[in-house]
């Protein structure tokens, strides 16, 4: 009862939508801490609190750039913590249950690249990917008004076979719950969206839909690739867009959502500070350029939970509570999942 007594009290006091959140930092550091002890893994750090502290950014410490966590933190860690068919059937069921009990999420897609949850190939793909979707399916059993989706991210640093791997499995098990496509990871000379062509054009005739890791890290030209060869229905952060009008008026004009992850960008410094948080997007209001509001890493990031998000933003004077409220039906008139709870995939 007190739960349900502070989500009604809180704002906003109303369903969210989720639509760019990652599956290894909406894990809870205290159901990583559970997940390296059943299985026997050896942490950095010894002592619970302490390991807490290590992998969660905070406004606290010294704020670390985007890289420099996927280098030391991410990649080293967290996927491996993360990795087996126990580790992710568990982190999916608590993600999505800790998501509708504690956060007013009704609606949740979770993006994810089923390679970096295999142990570097020891286990077998479909077997992770299985596990996922009994974890995702166990909480739509439980949380009637909950729907999900995973979205299987392609590696910008991973080989052309590699990915087209994961688009195949994506195909394989649509009807499951993969709704989406998208590209993920940092910047890379050998990666060139015009090489995905004909293997995103062999996804969307299979019914999947697209979106893209673009304009976060670096200028707008990735953003211009990405709209030229594979055409998406969304692009993850698109934050750089707001200081070039030729691309917001192509936004506009092809309708395509930005899905904007405010504390994450200011946190790994992909955004100066707040300031430049604010005339970003208020730049994309006045020239009515759609964006919903995701939360990225919310269990990595301090109080970055997504009705948290919604909170800054408006505690700060970003958005008004009118414009918040736009963003949030956005996010779920541009969701990539067909349906509500397991209805959609039965």
């Amino acid at each position: 009862m007190e739960e349900h007594n502070n989500l009604a009290n809180r704002f906003p006091n109303f369903p969210l939508a989720e639509l760019h959140a990652h599956l290894g930092t909406s894990i809870n550091p205290a159901i990583y801490w559970q997940i390296a002890h059943a299985q026997g893994f050896k942490l950095p750090k010894k002592e619970y609190r302490e390991f807490i502290d290590y992998i969660t950014l905070s406004p606290k410490k010294k704020a670390t750039t985007y890289m420099k966590y996927l280098k030391d933190i991410y990649h080293p860690l967290l996927d491996k913590l993360s990795s087996g068919t126990y580790a992710v059937e568990k982190a999916i069921y608590e993600i999505l249950s800790g998501a509708y009990r504690s956060n007013s999420i009704t609606l949740l897609e979770i993006r994810t690249n089923p390679m970096k949850h295999n142990h570097e190939g020891q286990e077998d793909l479909d077997h992770i990917i299985m596990a996922m979707l009994r974890g995702m399916e166990r909480a739509l059993l439980e949380y009637k008004k909950l729907s999900s989706g995973l979205i299987f991210c392609l590696a910008r640093e991973f080989d052309y076979h590699k990915n087209e791997i994961i688009v195949e499995k994506a195909i394989k098990y649509r009807r499951r719950g993969i709704v989406g496509i998208d590209f993920a990871g940092p910047p890379d000379k050998n990666f060139h969206f015009n090489d995905y062509k004909k293997l995103i054009h062999r996804a969307k005739k299979a019914g999947l839909k697209i979106t893209s890791h673009s304009g976060e890290v670096k200028d707008a030209n990735d953003m211009w690739e990405a709209l030229e060869f594979i055409n998406p229905t969304r692009i993850g952060h698109g934050i750089k867009a707001a200081y070039d009008k030729k691309l917001m008026k192509e936004l506009v004009k092809r309708d395509i959502i930005l899905e904007v992850c405010p504390l994450s960008n200011v946190m790994t410094q992909a955004v100066e500070n707040v300031e430049e948080l604010k005339f970003i997007l208020r730049t994309f209001v006045e020239n009515k350029v759609k964006f919903c509001i995701n939360s990225d890493w919310p269990e990595t990031i301090e109080s970055a939970h997504l009705w948290q998000q919604f909170e800054f933003l408006r505690k700060n004077k970003i958005l008004t509570e009118e414009e918040l409220k736009k963003c949030n039906q956005i996010a779920f008139s541009s969701s990539f999942i067909p349906g509500i709870g397991l209805d959609a995939y039965l």
